[in-house]
């Protein structure tokens, strides 16, 4: 049986069932929120969450709790099925489709050595420095700044991390430094 959480918006329910966000004080920063419910009630939530207002989530035996996201966002799938349909809205630019100049993005997979490979593989995209996939422990312990991040969902979404690192330059100094001192080879 699948697990739901409850989404509720100026009195429009729906239903998310993967969610990606950042704790704070009081409530949730969504990163992701998969929507599902009947065609009317995931326009009406989604309008509202587009516009910058917050819901409240709930999960059976938790108290509710706010969740909004914070920046623009961006939807980047709507499908329905009969007379339901899964909309799932992301932050932008922490969901990036192909952009360059990114500094942040948000990994996630099944375990942490599946999101660590992710995340080598997000990073090597973003810049122009070479890179050697042997170096992603290294990179996720001095470079990326991991932050361990709230989800909910499926296998593929047990663990998911925000990850940030600095210009260019300053990698470069990084890496030219590791390089030197023999802890990258």
């Amino acid at each position: 049986m699948c697990e739901f959480i409850t989404v509720q918006c100026a009195g429009f329910t729906t239903y998310s069932d993967a969610l990606i966000a950042r704790l704070i004080s009081g409530g949730l920063n969504a990163f992701l929120l998969s929507l599902i419910g009947t065609s009317a009630n995931i326009r009406a939530s989604s309008a509202i969450i587009l516009g910058g207002d917050s819901c409240r989530i709930s999960r059976e035996g938790e108290p509710e709790i706010n969740l909004q996201f914070q920046g623009s966002i961006r939807t980047c799938r709507t499908r329905k099925i009969d007379e339901t349909v899964n909309k799932v809205m992301v932050a932008h630019p922490y969901f990036p489709n192909s952009e360059s100049g990114i500094r942040s993005v948000v990994v996630f997979g099944p375990d942490l050595l599946a999101v660590q490979e992710r995340a080598f593989w997000c990073f090597d995209a973003a810049t122009s420095i070479p890179l050697k996939p042997q170096w992603k422990d290294w990179l996720w312990e001095e470079v990326f700044q991991p932050e361990k991040l709230y989800s909910f969902g499926g296998r593929e979404l047990q663990e998911a991390y925000l990850i940030s690192w600095s210009e260019d330059e300053i990698l470069q100094e990084q890496i030219l430094e590791g390089v030197s001192m023999h802890y990258l080879k």
